[in-house]
């Protein structure tokens, strides 16, 4: 029967739109979810970071008038006196002790360095941030006494500075944006992919096992190859979509987040991406899509139950997030040349490429061509399986 698979993903897809809590997994979720935690995670981290700017507190261990009024003098820095110093920063009461060395005053007569030290607890967001204000005004209060000592001695500044160096940033606005989501970027649409497939997957063929529907579909004067087809279509399109609504979602939430969280510095725009850039990784995002509708409908015609396939395709979240981690902290120029050739990390390593500018032509072709050989793998697979009465019949 020519056009059977049709019939079959017209049907599935029917069924789809009026079962609302498929719908809600695969679409609401994703559109409402994803923008809710970028902003929660957003306004968190600049709510903590505001705040570790904030009340200061130093304890001071020894004396020096002049340490002591660059402290104080210091924005936000406040000096407070501890008996047990080192005490009262393990239990986070300061952020930071400085302790001036007993001959510290001796040392700055005889024009040798003083030793100041300041203790601290990296494992503490806020100690952290109190070292590095309290090191940085330190800092300008040993330039500030060098270039006294120099003038003392008629010595210019500039004589004991040989080296100006100075520091020339040679990217360009696109490809900081693209740098800066390089990694949120692919990790949310590979996410997007298997959320977005999985409920489907599930019901579309553990469901209906489970129902007794799949045995009467079978019936039908559709062959068993077409009826797959048309599943597995009905699968990749709804991941497809999914991963669509997430993008639309993610772009919007970026637009608007300087606005809801305050913080001008929270500016993102995917507007540097061309046509040809986002048709890149629409392409690279289709067949990946195939591979996991193609697995997960094999995966999920070995469970007897929905709950149990369930249970089988709740890996494949780990699996999709396992290769975006795995070139979070590669540069889109560093990538290895056998990641183009993985699945799942060829399309992680491409989307940093293109979000970045620097798309190769020939990483483009490995890309598509090990995505292509890799969802024929998924599909054979699963079709093999469908053949198999024991794994499709009921019971």
């Amino acid at each position: 029967m020519k056009g059977g698979w049709w019939i079959v993903f017209r049907k599935e897809f029917k069924e789809l739109v009026s079962d609302r809590k498929m719908w809600v997994g695969s679409i609401l979720l994703p559109l409402l979810l994803m923008p809710c935690l970028m902003l929660l995670v957003a306004k968190l981290q600049a709510g903590a970071a505001e705040d570790a700017q904030k009340n200061i507190t130093v304890a001071l261990v020894g004396h020096n008038a002049r340490v002591e009024q660059t402290l104080a003098a210091t924005p936000n820095v406040q000096i407070q006196p501890e008996q047990d110093p080192m005490g009262a920063l393990k239990n986070g009461d300061v952020r930071a002790v400085v302790t001036i060395g007993e001959q510290f005053d001796q040392q700055l007569q005889a024009q040798k360095p003083a030793t100041i030290s300041i203790a601290y607890d990296p494992s503490n967001q806020k100690s952290d941030v109190a070292h590095g204000v309290v090191q940085g005004a330190l800092q300008a209060l040993g330039q500030e006494m060098a270039a006294e000592r120099l003038t003392k001695l008629n010595v210019s500044l500039d004589a004991v500075k040989p080296l100006d160096v100075k520091s020339v940033d040679a990217s360009d606005e696109n490809q900081k944006a693209g740098s800066a989501l390089g990694f949120i970027v692919p990790l949310l649409l590979v996410l997007s992919c298997v959320t977005g497939a999985m409920p489907i997957a599930t019901d579309t063929m553990a469901g209906e096992k489970e129902r007794g529907t799949l045995e009467a579909l079978l019936t039908a004067p559709v062959p068993a190859r077409q009826v797959l087809t048309g599943k597995l279509l009905t699968v990749s399109a709804m991941s497809f979509i999914s991963a669509l609504v997430s993008t639309l979602a993610m772009v919007g939430t970026m637009k608007y987040m300087p606005n809801i969280t305050g913080d001008s510095d929270l500016k993102f725009s995917l507007s540097f991406l061309s046509a040809g850039d986002v048709g890149l990784i629409l392409g690279a995002l289709f067949f990946l899509c195939i591979m996991f509708g193609g697995l997960m409908l094999g995966i999920s015609s070995l469970a007897k139950t929905y709950k149990e396939a369930q249970t089988y395709l709740a890996p494949f979240v780990i699996v999709a997030m396992v290769p975006v981690y795995a070139t979070m902290m590669l540069s889109a120029k560093e990538i290895p040349v056998q990641y183009f050739w993985l699945p799942v990390l060829n399309v992680t390593a491409l989307m940093k490429e293109v979000l970045y500018g620097v798309t190769d032509g020939t990483h483009v072709l490995m890309v598509f061509a090990s995505s292509v050989v890799f969802a024929v793998i998924a599909v054979l697979i699963t079709s093999k399986l469908f053949r198999r009465e024991s794994l499709i019949v009921k019971g």
